[in-house]
């Protein structure tokens, strides 16, 4: 069973049926529709071919809200250094910020623009009449509809634009799974685009992309529901020597508050074009399972590249060999699950290293037992036996765990026991030969419930 997940990003080459049905055998856990690139009609069809094709498939929104980006002119504009560029903040302008038009108000001379990821340098040598007169240091073309890094400057444009809230809406009605919001800078702006979502089951994901990001990461996750690590524009934002250690930092932090930490950007590249790996893509991939990431995103790879499903087979396969290596490791941390059931899976941890069991079992409502059990890292699986379908697709993303729809409830133990063992059972989520730890409560009596902790030997059933 493969502990790590797999989030694939969906685009031209990977929303016919068959490329993601193939997609979805290889490993495929979490479809990703990229709001920047993706309208109302097309986040609608993919979301109805996903769940044809599988039920234990999560979707996730990316919205763009911070993100800056150029807008779609004629055609690539070629320039050399020392060229003048001038980004202007309107539709009359020939370029300029199509998401944040007054970005002329935040920046100042001398500030630097990166433009695709710093392909192209900018620097900025005056500001005047609502424009930004800038000069090449470095770059060959700017592209229309490419993204724009101000590494250094703060930026007053909110995390949630008009684009942003109707695919939110969108998302809510139809039911998705997560909201991913690009570069989350604080705890307010978590809590500007939880706003939008109102008391829906959604769960949100902060893109930690900038220097910002890192600095309040402590409060930002306290008040998430997980982050991605977006190394591609984190990359631009702070010093690259930089992203290997945050990284590591960032998986540890979210892992120790039993939140979701996705790791994205660029894990194989080089397969866009070619159907094989490079050796440095091998070992990037490899090194996020040893920190502990609950997930790996493929971007480009799946949604433009030329072997979709192949990046998604070769992540698998280097994803299960690495996990075969991991040693469990108590956290002593306390998670958001809180000081008793933090000690109800400190107390797991001890069993499954202390004496054999082959599975634990938990009986759960919204899965927060089983994430904070996975800081872990336990080698057996954890099966979380869900009452509610949104937190059962919603754990499909979280390292380890494995989630199924059970929704009855019962106030005597040993009902509740004789039930779930018999359950698993019959549905061949365990086999009678192994051995499992159930976790989980009974139903409330005069506001009281009974834990159970129990070691069961399936065969008996």
């Amino acid at each position: 069973m493969k502990k790590t997940k797999i989030v694939c990003t969906i685009g031209p080459t990977s929303w016919d049926e068959d490329t993601l049905k193939r997609m979805i055998d290889n490993g495929m856990n979490v479809a990703r529709l990229n709001g920047a690139y993706i309208d109302i009609p097309e986040m609608d069809r993919v979301a109805k071919l996903v769940r044809k094709l599988s039920n234990d498939v999560a979707i996730l929104l990316d919205i763009k809200g911070h993100e800056l980006r150029l807008n779609k002119f004629d055609k690539p504009r070629d320039v050399k250094v020392g060229d003048e560029v001038i980004i202007g903040s309107t539709d009359e302008d020939e370029i300029y910020s199509v998401t944040y038009p007054d970005l002329y108000k935040d920046l100042k001379i001398g500030s630097s623009i990166l433009v695709d990821k710093g392909k192209t340098t900018l620097t900025v040598k005056e500001i005047k009449d609502c424009k930004i007169y800038c000069e090449v240091l470095a770059g060959k073309v700017i592209a229309p509809g490419k993204g724009m890094n101000t590494p250094g400057t703060s930026l007053q444009n909110s995390p949630v634009t008009e684009r942003d809230i109707e695919q939110i809406k969108f998302a809510i009605k139809d039911n998705w799974d997560f909201v991913a919001a690009s570069f989350i800078r604080s705890k307010e702006d978590v809590a500007e685009v939880k706003s939008y979502m109102g008391g829906a089951p959604l769960k949100l994901i902060a893109k930690i992309e900038d220097a910002f990001g890192i600095e309040n990461i402590d409060s930002i996750i306290e008040a998430c529901d997980g982050i991605m690590i977006a190394r591609g524009d984190l990359a631009v934002e702070v010093p690259y020597e930089k992203i290997p250690i945050y990284q590591k930092l960032l998986i540890t932090k979210a892992r120790n508050a039993g939140k979701i930490a996705i790791t994205a950007t660029e894990f194989l590249a080089s397969m866009v074009k070619n159907p094989a790996p490079t050796r440095a893509e091998i070992v990037d991939i490899a090194n996020a399972v040893l920190d502990g990431t609950d997930a790996l995103m493929l971007s480009e790879e799946t949604a433009s590249g030329e072997y979709p499903y192949q990046c998604v087979e070769v992540m698998d396969k280097i994803s299960r060999e690495m996990e075969r290596t991991i040693i469990p490791v108590k956290n002593e941390t306390v998670s958001k699950a809180g000081i008793e059931r933090d000690a109800i899976t400190k107390a797991a941890f001890e069993i499954c290293e202390t004496i054999h069991i082959d599975k634990i079992v938990i009986n759960t409502r919204t899965g927060i037992t089983a994430q904070s059990l996975a800081r872990h890292k336990l080698k057996q699986p954890i099966i979380a036996l869900c009452s509610n379908e949104d937190y059962r697709r919603q754990l499909i993303i979280c390292n380890n765990i494995y989630s199924y729809l059970y929704d009855r409830v019962f106030s005597q133990r040993d009902t509740a026991v004789e039930d779930i063992v018999k359950h698993i059972i019959d549905e061949k989520i365990v086999e009678r030969t192994d051995r499992i730890l159930l976790l989980g409560k009974t139903a409330s009596i005069n506001g009281k419930s009974n834990y159970i902790f129990e070691i069961i030997d399936c065969s008996v059933y």
